[in-house]
């Protein structure tokens, strides 16, 4: 067996594999299913049996890391930017995360996809996929990870638009690259703001570092550069929120949150793979990466780059759990959700729950991949409704693909002993802690996730069937990743679980001991960890919420006693019409953007141009060419060819020089 140092030091060919696996796809090996579908499950599999091994070792041998190599790649006389490789804690977590989804939705892919012309092509996207992200996830620095950022974007718009030929998901392709294209111009600038008040301090150093040994990192550099006065409070809380931008749009977090249901054009594996552990997970994973921009520049959390976060995160976690309320697309109702729990996560970082943010992305990438997994066996085995008035009653025909959604939607929910209670509820305490009305406003919506949640799983597969397809549960190469994928779904919040903590667990308001230290031990920010102390009033509260939440959806979709649904869609109350058809159309924000393309960046632009283009840059074109003909026509009455009109121009132009002369001499 190889040495941990051996893990660490080769960690490039995780990296690789993916993009090894699509170049050679697309450069011909296509042609073949069977070696395409190989090939790329291979390369995934290969980086989850290594993230596996790495994971080990660093757990055996916390002294491997943190580890990086870096190499110019942009380099001049004073400054150089560079590409390398990173092996920390947090870097091996999102390694585990985003190798095993990838491989069991690769794997699900095959019987998913298998009879569309596109198979091998689809292929090659989830490979190149796989590897940006996988890129992103072991970059040094900022630069770097833009540069993978932007590469996950671009494979991201082809896997939206994989079925180019429907309107709708070109337009949903669209959609998510012109949003993320906003994000990322506000990154790019808050990048650029930061080297510019930083570049005099990194000297040799990796320039807009994560990690250094000697304190030039992104913490330390921006301390030194503050007590240089290089770079103020003012500036620094300006760049943090340009650079948040970029986080906003991929993590799909208020305003930039559209493009994200309307991805679910896409096949359902991309959608899985999307939506669970890698796109969307970039945001979080960045902004806890590079969480000393959203610091104070000496470094602690009363930032206003850190409120804003809060703010955002709770918005985003509050209005996607309304508008699920009211969706019946299955997919689009998991899509909200998965905007909803980014939110969580937002909160969890903007008030200091760090290491309950990163535990709840490594418990929401599970449980919430297996939910896609589940929607699309549902699509499968109803060939092709995604209308969940049209089904009930699938649990007698999909048996399997039934109780694991229920497993996934128990864990979402925040029930107690499965994954997401352990993380979330976390959050909620830390939520609770910074600010009581915010803790009250993530208490009511885990109320409204258990709601919604239990909402999809009642009208997809209890009571009776009400579609017209004829119902049956998919091939096992479709239902094996969904069992796989439920055991991390219940197990994998007790990974942070410390039994001894039980005993400190305190009922009166007060913190109690971390449900979640043994994680936090291994994930964290700073050099020592941060203790997340868990409230069990609080625990209580929210879980009791939870509950409630079950209880009225039991009551409006399984046995029907209370015809809620019904009563509000038809409802001649206008405020309550008024807040269903504002649920139901998503807070109106496609209108408001629309509206505000159409009716103010579009004039805006039109403006512009007739004043700007056609009135002075015209203007000024067409007066050049006027003013050059009409001094060529007077210089050619001067060449007549006399010699005595000549010597009159020269005698002229003598007098003229000699009079101006003497007019402007000292």
């Amino acid at each position: 067996m190889p040495s941990g140092q051996f893990f660490v030091e080769n960690i490039g060919y995780v990296v690789s594999a993916p993009f090894l696996a699509g170049l050679l796809i697309v450069l011909g090996l296509w042609r073949s299913k069977t070696i395409s579908m190989l090939l790329s499950v291979g390369a995934v599999a290969f980086g989850f049996v290594y993230s596996m091994f790495l994971f080990f070792a660093i757990t055996a041998n916390p002294k491997l890391v943190p580890w990086q190599i870096n190499v110019d790649w942009l380099a001049t006389s004073n400054f150089h930017l560079s590409m390398g490789l990173l092996v920390d804690n947090l870097v091996a977590v999102m390694l585990l995360v985003v190798t095993t989804v990838s491989l069991l939705v690769q794997i699900y892919t095959h019987g998913y996809m298998r009879e569309d012309p596109g198979y091998s092509r689809f292929y090659a996207y989830l490979s190149l996929f796989t590897g940006s992200m996988l890129g992103l996830v072991v970059s040094t620095n900022l630069f770097e990870t833009y540069f993978f950022w932007e590469l996950v974007g671009v494979c991201s718009y082809f896997l939206i638009g994989f079925w180019w030929y429907k309107a709708s998901a070109a337009e949903a392709a669209l959609k998510a690259f012109f949003v993320n294209r906003i994000g990322d111009c506000g990154f790019l600038i808050g990048i650029l703001l930061l080297l510019a008040a930083t570049k005099d301090i990194w000297g040799s150093h990796v320039v807009l570092g994560y990690v250094d040994p000697n304190g030039f990192d992104l913490g330390g550099v921006i301390q030194r550069a503050h007590q240089s006065g290089a770079l103020s409070a003012g500036l620094l809380t300006l760049a943090a929120c340009l650079t948040l931008l970029g986080p906003m749009a991929k993590s799909a977090q208020f305003p930039l949150h559209v493009w994200l249901p309307d991805a679910m054009e896409g096949p359902t594996p991309i959608s899985a793979l999307i939506h669970a552990a890698t796109m969307v997970a970039a945001g979080v994973y960045l902004v806890a990466r590079a969480y000393p921009i959203w610091l104070t520049p000496d470094g602690h959390t009363g930032s206003i780059g850190l409120a804003v976060i809060t703010v955002v995160g709770a918005i985003t976690a509050f209005m996607a759990a309304t508008i699920a309320l009211s969706q019946f697309d299955i997919k689009r109702i998991l899509a909200w959700s998965t905007v909803s729990q980014l939110g969580y996560m937002f909160v969890g970082l903007g008030t200091g729950a760090f290491s309950g943010s990163i535990f709840h992305l490594f418990n929401h990438a599970f449980f919430k991949a297996m939910l896609f997994l589940c929607s699309g066996a549902v699509i499968h085995g109803l060939h092709g409704e995604q209308d969940i008035r049209k089904m009930g009653g699938l649990k007698k025909y999909m048996p399997i693909t039934a109780y694991c959604c229920l497993v996934g939607t128990l864990s979402i929910s925040g029930c107690p002993g499965l994954s997401g209670f352990f993380s979330k509820d976390e959050i909620i305490a830390s939520a609770c802690k910074y600010n009581v009305w915010l803790g009250a406003l993530m208490i009511f919506t885990a109320f409204l996730t258990a709601f919604y949640m239990f909402r999809l799983y009642f009208m997809t597969f209890e009571n009776e069937y009400r579609g017209d397809a004829h119902p049956h549960e998919s091939p096992p190469v479709v239902w094996l990743p969904l069992v796989v994928l439920a055991f991390p779904s219940v197990l994998s919040g007790y990974l942070g679980f410390n039994w001894q903590s039980l005993n400190g667990l305190k009922f009166d308001g007060t913190e109690g001991a971390s449900l979640a230290n043994q994680f936090a031990a291994f994930v964290h920010f700073g050099q020592v960890p941060h203790f997340e102390g868990m409230n069990g009033l609080i625990m209580l509260i929210s879980t009791t919420a939870a509950l409630l939440g079950f209880c009225l959806a039991w009551a409006v979709y399984k046995t029907g006693s209370v015809h809620v649904n019904s009563d509000i869609a038809t409802s001649k109350q206008p405020l309550v019409a008024f807040l269903y058809d504002f649920s139901l159309n998503k807070w109106k924000f496609d209108e408001f953007y629309l509206w505000l393309v159409n009716e103010i960046f579009l004039p805006f632009f039109s403006f512009i141009w007739q004043l700007v283009d056609k009135y002075i840059i015209d203007t000024f074109v067409n007066f050049t060419g006027v003013a050059t003909l009409a001094t060529g026509s007077v210089v050619r009455l001067m060449q007549n060819g006399r010699g005595q009109y000549y010597a009159l121009v020269i005698f002229a132009w003598v007098a003229g020089l000699t009079i101006f002369a003497y007019i402007v001499r000292p």
